[in-house]
């Protein structure tokens, strides 16, 4: 069975076990957990720590009356943002809700990852169940750990004489009725309950297991529930009983922890007809909260959570222009982390350890890292309207663009002189391409660089800087002029990748091509041009954009890591913003298909249904790298509100450029940070484009401008309706639209933010035309909605008859 969205439109997946080909990455604050296909453990990552704290957990239950193990049947799971959840039953008539998540808070908590069981008898009989949770103590060979059993906290606390931070606990939630450190592995699996454990340690082994054993007695009809528990101890063994005493009982911490994924889950949410866009938005959101750690150099996000502590300058910048509309202040964060590493020179590394805060640079004299900084300072000024960070940053992002001016050559362009390799030769995105070179002028960090330029001159003009402003608007002007001079192909009509350090024009056609239109270098004709060329029968696949066509010499589907033919998402969502104002509908399937690939035959493509994996094989479409990119995430997010649905930056102000493809008649974006303030709109065909916003905007569109998004305190009766609902006065705006496949009836209830509202008029898109005087019995408040289609409903506090639409008082 596919995976399927569960039923009430709250985001999560249930599969059938044997549907996946891994389990989730959880994650949180500070720990990176990886799951098996079965729902165990398959590694807990520390960032506290600096590696893996554990390699593999599960537990078994054995019938104590029969010594027998018992088996269980094919379960399901059920995916969510904070946790995963395996429902099974156990051959001895035992329902069982296993869930594994990681502790996460606001306020600083205990790193902790629960494994809760919560048992049901469905049984005639009083059943007793021996249950052992068994953990790998050793993460490699080399570890010299040593254990001791706590007893006042109920722990296996592991240790390293050498490494005090690197202490970890197995903890439970009962009195255990036994426990061991031991390396039969063969007693784990054994059909018979062999006994209590000794309650002994023995780290002899190769592979050392510590197993902690639970008693449970149900009588028919009762339930029980225990957990165990994985903690980082950073500071050592003797922190084990202050973890204990913080760490709050299951319920309570998956509480807390429900309420910290919806923080960020409830901001930038986006409604509209095509369903898997949506879950797009908002599993993007889950995947970008599962990989932000507070770390002992400040908040930051690893490259590849669960193995590294690197923070890599790219991946932040691009985090940056996502995480803006979700957590501003991790937004400022990630800038400032990079800002206090600066170079002398004004470039910026090309990542830095979040333990240590030691910087890495690959040694090229310009790197694309320094003109995304840029561009992330930018973003997040003009998102949030915060003058005091500009006033601190502007310094930072003119002595970045500094370094790039002086890093150009005799034809104007900014131009890398690395000769070398892989990381060493490679400036942009693909720089991990072993044996390969991408150097000298190329059009990427060009054209990221002209946005720069572009960019400074903008927040120069915001601070009131008048010689800065004109200054770099100039040099962005020169620039655009070399990129059109040298970079243009004149036998295509397209862009070089790159003039070589030897001079030579390379014309390889490959998905960098993105860049020129995405920060604006290229003009309309061309961009169409570009975007045209993209979307052809050699780039294209069933999950999105190949980084180079099938027909090129260099293809290769996996060569590389995918970046000579592979599919790898980043370009998709690139794509899809380049192609928004021009191409509606294929930025649409870039953004649908890319998503629906991950949970379409996650067991045949090696993906999990809501993360975004790493790159495809550019035939089988089979994902080849990480199970969760913490890069692309953001990037989703980005394309989705600021592609899709319009959001702009113009200096200080807001603007809405409202794109509907032609199979949206409305789209619904509620809850963005912005300007220091929550921005919501929809926009809806009903007499032409509408928008209507709870702020002010600039538009092209008729506007309606209201006070206050009051979707929350509106009710409406039916099924897979999207509503938004907006209050001025005495005035309240609601839209409904069908997000399913058939018609559906909707209704709206007369409570809440509409009691004692009348509803005065309603626009009905499948008829095209508005209804007036409609009264204030039950049928004015209802209406049968055609699938794709939306009602729109004003209702006002006193009634006052008119013929005047929207937008014509």
């Amino acid at each position: 069975m596919n995976p399927r969205p569960v039923a009430g439109g709250d985001g999560a997946y249930r599969v059938a076990e044997g549907g996946l080909p891994f389990g989730p990455t959880l994650g949180g604050p500070d720990l990176t957990v990886t799951l098996l296909a079965n729902g165990a453990i398959e590694s807990i990552h520390s960032m506290f720590s600096g590696g893996q704290i554990l390699l593999g957990l599960d537990v078994h239950h054995w019938e104590a009356s029969t010594g027998l193990r018992l088996s269980r049947d094919a379960g399901e799971f059920t995916l969510r943002p904070e946790c995963h959840v395996h429902d099974y039953r156990l051959s001895a008539g035992i329902a069982v809700e296993k869930t594994t998540f990681v502790l996460c808070d606001e306020r600083e908590q205990p790193a902790l990852c629960y494994v809760v069981f919560r048992l049901h008898n469905q049984g005639e009989h009083q059943v007793t169940l021996d249950s052992v949770a068994v953990a790998r103590l050793r993460t490699s060979v080399a570890d010299a750990i040593q254990a001791r059993w706590d007893e006042a906290a109920r722990a296996l606390v592991v240790f390293e004489p050498q490494h005090s931070e690197r202490t970890r606990a197995l903890l439970v939630s009962e009195q255990p009725a036994s426990w061991a450190v031991t390396s039969d592995h063969a007693r784990m699996v054994d059909e018979h309950w062999l006994g209590a454990f000794p309650g002994t340690i023995d780290l002899g082994g190769i592979d050392p297991l510590g197993a902690v054993h639970v008693r449970t007695t149900i009588d028919p009809g009762a339930s029980a529930s225990f957990w165990f528990g994985v903690a980082a101890l950073p500071q050592g063994p003797g922190s084990i009983d202050a973890c204990v005493h913080r760490a709050p009982p299951a319920d309570v911490g998956l509480e807390t922890t429900r309420k910290w994924y919806a923080h960020g889950l409830n901001r930038t949410v986006l409604l509209s007809p095509t369903r898997d866009v949506d879950l797009g938005v908002y599993w993007a959101k889950a995947n970008m909260l599962r990989v932000m750690r507070r770390t002992r150099t400040g908040p930051g996000f690893t490259n590849n959570p669960g193995k590294s502590t690197s923070c890599v300058g790219r991946d932040a910048a691009w985090f940056v222009h996502g995480c803006d509309c979700m957590d501003p202040d991790f937004s400022a964060a990630l800038i400032r982390g990079f800002a206090q590493r600066q170079e002398a020179d004004g470039k910026i590394v090309e990542y830095y350890d979040l333990r240590s805060g030691e910087t890495a640079d690959d040694g090229l004299n310009v790197n694309d890292n320094t003109p995304l900084f840029v561009l992330a300072v930018w973003h997040h000024a003009v998102t949030t309207n915060d003058r005091a960070f500009l006033e601190e940053l502007y310094p930072r992002a003119r002595q970045a663009v500094e370094q790039l001016l002086a890093g150009r050559d005799e034809r104007g362009l900014v131009h890398c002189t690395a000769d070398g390799t892989g990381a060493r030769g490679i400036v942009g995105w693909r720089n991990i391409i072993k044996g390969y070179r991408i150097s000298g002028a190329t059009t990427e960090l060009n054209s990221e660089a002209f946005a720069a330029l572009q960019k400074l001159s903008t927040l120069a003009k915001i601070l009131g800087n008048q010689t800065d402003e004109q200054r770099y608007a100039r040099e962005a002007s020169a620039l655009r002029e070399s990129i059109e001079r040298h970079l243009r192909n004149a036998e295509n009509g397209l862009y070089y990748l790159t003039l070589d350090v030897d001079g030579r024009p390379r014309s390889e056609v490959t998905s960098d091509l993105v860049f020129p239109v995405i920060f604006g270098v290229s003009d309309d004709q061309t961009s169409i041009r570009i975007v045209e060329r993209l979307r052809a029968a050699d780039f294209w696949t069933a999950a999105g954009l190949r980084t180079a066509p099938r027909d090129a010499p260099q293809y290769h589907p996996v060569n590389g890591s995918g970046l000579l033919g592979g599919v790898w998402a980043a370009v998709n969502f690139w794509y899809a913003f380049a192609a928004a104002r021009f191409v509606t509908e294929i930025m649409l399937e870039a953004l649908r298909e890319t998503f629906v690939h991950y949970g379409r035959k996650p067991r045949v493509t090696n993906t999990v249904p809501g993360e975004f994996s790493e790159w495809l094989h550019g035939e089988t479409l089979v994902n080849q790298g990480m199970m969760l990119s913490p890069w692309f995430a953001p990037r989703y997010l980005w394309a989705a509100i600021e592609g899709a649905c319009g959001l702009e930056f113009a200096e200080a102000r807001i603007r809405i450029a409202p794109r509907l493809p032609s199979s949206w008649n409305w789209f619904a974006v509620r809850n963005v940070p912005v300007h220091g303030d929550m921005l919501s709109w929809f926009v809806v065909r009903a007499d032409g484009q509408r928008l209507f916003a709870t702020g002010t905007v600039e538009t092209t569109a008729p506007f309606e401008r209201y006070e206050r998004d009051v979707t929350n305190e509106v009710h409406v009766e039916g099924k897979n309706l999207a509503v938004a609902a907006f209050a001025r006065a005495d005035e309240v705006t609601v839209l409904i639209g069908n997000q399913g496949s058939h018609t559906e009836t909707a209704a709206l209830q007369p409570e809440g933010a509409l009691q004692g509202m009348t509803a005065q008029r309603r626009y009905e898109s499948f008829y095209g035309h508005w209804k007036y005087d409609l009264g204030n019995d039950e049928q004015s408040r209802a209406a049968t909605i055609a699938d794709g289609h939306f009602v729109l409903v004003v209702l006002q506090r006193a009634y006052a008859a008119t013929t005047a639409g929207v937008g014509e008082r």
